[in-house]
């Protein structure tokens, strides 16, 4: 079970993490779209019309798949710093964080999330 503080410290450390692996994405998939588009206008000055076809086809593949992939890391990476359901091991995620936040309670199981405080 969390306390208001970690669980609040787990959710601060899972918006870091999507931050931080957002800002990866986009510098490089607009850099190499860039870099792409200055690779074609090169190719159409300089090669022939078939090999320039491969030259750029082989470039837009790797490039998607190096998007692909970077987009799936960030997935996970989200993923796995997100706050976990004590009780049923659900991962807390969009509308089930908020929830767990407001109430203390996991929506799926109705599992203590957040320790309640302990009054003196």
């Amino acid at each position: 079970m969390f306390t208001r503080e970690a669980f609040q410290e787990q959710r601060q450390a899972a918006k870091v993490v999507e931050r931080r692996e957002s800002r990866v994405l986009v510098v490089v998939s607009v850099g190499l779209g860039v870099a792409q588009l200055a690779l074609i206008a090169w190719a159409d000055r300089h090669l022939a019309r078939g090999p320039r076809l491969t030259v750029e086809g082989g470039v837009f593949l790797a490039y998607i798949a190096l998007v692909a992939w970077l987009l799936w890391r960030l997935v996970a990476r989200v993923r796995a710093a997100r706050p976990i359901c004590p009780q049923c091991g659900a991962r807390l995620e969009g509308m089930s964080e908020r929830v767990a936040a407001a109430t203390g309670r996991c929506d799926g199981c109705g599992g203590q999330v957040i320790a309640s405080p302990s009054v003196s």
